[in-house]
């Protein structure tokens, strides 16, 4: 049994899988999953687990260059940046238009859900390389 680091199966099967500049979103519950693009569903409840959770536990693992988010989740979530950065200190962040997000998404590699219920919390990380 794997006792350290991602212990869902299917979390840390998908993080395995990253390449370079492949792309991983990290949603809200409520955001539509792309057609075609593989999700793990984490969803326990209403708020639980959050995405900022997720892409703590997911930054243990994966390097990441850059990320993306709305640039709608500033007026509702303040420094959407900021929260990101302090997991990833070395990527650069992108606020792009929600509209922008939601057809970036769509050439994703895959997604995880989380139970989050704050509008625009979701981020697509961009994954980068270790060397």
């Amino acid at each position: 049994m794997k006792k350290t680091g991602i212990l869902n199966r299917d979390v840390s099967a998908l993080v395995a899988q990253m390449g370079h500049y492949d792309t991983l979103i990290v949603s809200d519950a409520g955001f539509s999953v792309p057609p075609g693009v593989p999700c793990v569903d984490l969803t326990l409840s209403a708020g639980s687990p959050t995405v900022d959770e997720v892409v703590a536990m997911v930054g243990r693992e994966l390097q990441v260059e850059r990320f993306h988010f709305a640039d709608e989740a500033v007026a509702v979530l303040g420094d959407r940046a900021a929260d990101i950065l302090s997991v990833f200190p070395e990527a650069s962040a992108q606020s792009i238009p929600h509209v922008d997000f939601k057809k970036m998404a769509t050439g994703a590699r895959g997604m995880i859900r989380t139970g989050d219920c704050r509008a625009y919390a979701n981020v697509i990380l961009v994954s980068g390389v270790i060397y």
